[in-house]
């Protein structure tokens, strides 16, 4: 009777030590006596989806990092502070409690959902449930002796090259993970009569789908986005028993498709728990079809809505800009500030004590260049490796074009002593395919370049950031975590201001070569490397040229004509891109505070060349051009010469040319030497 009333005034002292809220009568309240998979599943998105939807959630959670269900047992049977007890309430504020004990937690709320769940290595393997998890039952029975639900979390297999102990078990095959861990979960549900939260199968089918393994964040957890709100949607449609397809709530960072894709995934999940679903969707990557542009994207010049630009020279508190010396001194840090805080992100500084080293250098091109591999490192095992071609016999330093390049140094040139990354290193990118030798070295018409004089210097996106929703965890990231933190702040950067962050500190390396001029440097890029490298130039002014070829959305392009690739679109087939405040203008773009004429301003004073092509549509270059010319009013402004900015649209499609190429080195003749 002592023990009991001990128990009853720790819960009530808990109650009050985590704030507990006034709920509704028809508030539901569930408890997980789990681990860290319970954590990816219940704690970030749940209580949200069911306040979408009109509902009430209380969830509490008792969390020992990898506790299995026997260590479980013998901390209830000796009544063990040892838990962090994990707690939102009816607010959807969540708190946190130390050193608690489940005997506290249980009396804690009327709970109507117990769910109980294995250590995930575990999972699969009967031997290890018994009788631990009967004798948990049994003991959360005497506790909460009213009508009370019990459930079984299904967790999910593993990543094919995770690392993770106990994978061994299933002979590191996630297939044969996936099966054991359904066949003992219905066995014990069975055995118990539990329901089941199918969270496994709902992963087992995002991967069939085009996210494929961006399910994890590292072999094991949740990717911290998608995953969790994976997770979140199989709970809460096993709880409320209605459908989670078309709720409401939007996670920040996960975009329209990958919101689509867990719902859905989710939804197959509850109707057939023990079974892969293979739900289709289109890839936004895979153009095979011709039929993959959304019903809401646009392409009609007649149906451009009407829209007013924000005046780049009007400051955020109304006052006007009138001397050039205001522009620079006020309006242009106040315009970069907002690009970085609400667009792309902002980004740390220079690397101290940076460290680099020569790979590979010999001769290249018959003898007309010599060719240079460097790699920087920008963290302890975590590097750039800088492939640069530079004109054989010049007489001294000479200017340069640093452009990154999509798919490996490799591609640039069909040059067998180029470097392919590393195997081992290579598998910090995510997903990585290594492509033929020269492959795109039509983008790259070296002899033209080295012919006038100047350097090329490039290297892979993916050693800086890899370009797919990691959930931050590889590449230059999580150089600005604090301490418990795992993924940016909503003003942190995205991927484009992560690879713009490294072309900076290439060219840092740049300024120590002495075969490269750093002051006569162009920043150029492609398509969403065009983005980069405006975004590289604006927030660099050692850059001394900025060329945009086809940027786009996010790029050149007006983002308040809402034509071919939009911000609905670009946030949510490419969430990784930008930082986490720009969503709240998807299909609100004149919200915004700015406009992609004010980023191609600022480029000013130096020279900027903007490229479209005539049947690239999705990339709008007459958005590209309007903003271009209304940028050109600034350098007016500024009183700069009009010979500083110069814009060409050819015939053709999306794509960076010889013809583009060509225009450029004339550009940079006038300019650069």
């Amino acid at each position: 009777m002592k023990k009991r009333l001990l128990t009853i005034l720790g819960a009530l002292l808990l109650g009050v030590a985590l704030g507990a809220a006034p709920a509704r009568p028809d508030t539901l309240r569930m408890l997980c006596i789990a681990n860290s998979f319970a954590v990816d599943a219940v704690e970030q998105n749940l209580h949200e989806i069911a306040a979408a939807d009109g509902h009430i959630l209380i969830i509490g959670n008792m969390y020992i990092g990898g506790c299995s269900l026997e260590k479980h047992w013998h901390n209830a049977e000796r009544d063990s502070a040892a838990y962090s007890y994990r707690k939102v309430g009816a607010d959807g504020v969540r708190r946190v409690r130390a050193n608690a004990r489940i005997s506290e937690a249980l009396a804690d709320e009327p709970w109507d959902v117990l769910v109980f769940q294995q250590q995930s290595a575990m999972a699969g393997q009967p031997e290890t449930f018994e009788p631990w998890l009967g004798n948990l039952l049994s003991y959360a029975k005497t506790q909460v002796p009213r009508r009370c639900k019990r459930m079984f979390f299904q967790t999910w297999a593993y990543a094919g090259n995770a690392t993770k102990q106990g994978f061994e078990y299933f002979d590191y095959d996630q297939e044969k993970m996936y099966q054991e861990i359904v066949r003992t979960c219905v066995a014990a549900a069975k055995r118990h009569r539990l329901e089941v939260i199918p969270g496994g199968t709902a992963v087992q089918n995002s991967r069939h789908t085009f996210n494929r393994e961006n399910v994890t964040r590292d072999g094991y957890h949740m990717h911290w986005w998608f995953g969790r709100y994976l997770q979140a949607c199989t709970f809460y449609e096993t709880l409320y028993k209605t459908s989670v397809v078309g709720n409401a709530y939007r996670p920040p960072h996960l975009g329209e498709r990958r919101v689509e894709i867990a719902q859905k995934c989710a939804h197959a999940a509850c109707l057939h728990p023990t079974e892969v679903t293979r739900v289709d969707f289109d890839n936004p990557f895979d153009t095979s079809n011709g039929n993959w542009k959304p019903d809401y994207i646009n392409t009609d010049p007649s149906q451009v809505p009407a829209y007013t630009l924000p005046d780049a020279l009007t400051m955020q508190d109304g006052r006007k800009v009138t001397t050039p010396e205001q522009w620079y001194a006020e309006r242009r840090p106040e315009l970069l500030e907002l690009f970085e805080t609400q667009m792309y992100g902002k980004a740390p500084g220079p690397i101290e004590d940076m460290r680099w080293e020569i790979a590979e250098e010999g001769p290249a091109l018959d003898g007309k260049a010599l060719r240079r591999q460097v790699r920087i490192f920008y963290d302890k095992h975590k590097y750039v490796t800088v492939l640069m071609f530079l004109p054989a016999g010049a007489e001294g330093p000479v200017p340069a074009f640093l452009g990154m390049n999509f798919d490996g140094n490799a591609t640039v040139a069909p040059d067998p002593a180029i470097l392919y990354p590393e195997p081992n290193y290579a598998q910090n990118y995510g997903i990585y395919k290594e492509q033929p030798r020269g492959s795109q070295a039509s983008r790259w018409p070296l002899e033209d370049i080295l012919g006038r004089g100047y350097a090329l210097v490039t290297f892979h996106t993916s050693d800086i950031d890899p370009d797919f929703d990691d959930g931050f965890r590889n590449g230059a990231t999580p150089l600005i975590y604090k301490k418990g933190q795992h993924f940016p702040d909503p003003d942190q950067w995205g991927t484009l201001s992560t690879w713009a962050w490294g072309m900076s500190r290439v060219l840092d390396y740049l300024e120590l070569d002495p075969s490269v001029d750093a002051s006569r440097v162009a920043a150029i890029g492609h398509s969403r490397l065009g983005k980069t490298a405006l975004l590289a130039a604006a927030r660099d002014r050692r850059f001394a040229m900025a060329v945009s070829n086809e940027s786009g959305c996010g790029g050149a392009a007006l983002s308040r004509r809402r034509y071919g690739e939009t911000i609905r679109f670009i946030t949510g087939n490419f969430p990784h891109w930008f930082c986490g405040n720009f969503f709240q203008y998807v299909d609100n773009e004149d919200a915004l505070p700015f406009d992609q004429h004010e980023f191609l301003a600022l480029i000013a004073p130096r020279p900027l060349y903007v490229a479209s092509a005539e049947d690239d549509s999705w990339t709008d270059p007459v958005g590209e051009r309007i903003a271009f010319q209304e940028a050109q009013k600034i350098y007016d402004f500024l009183g700069l010469d009009r010979s500083l900015t110069e814009y060409h649209v050819r015939e053709g499609k999306h794509g960076l040319t010889r013809e583009d190429w060509l225009h450029y080195l004339d550009f940079a003749d006038k300019h650069l030497k």
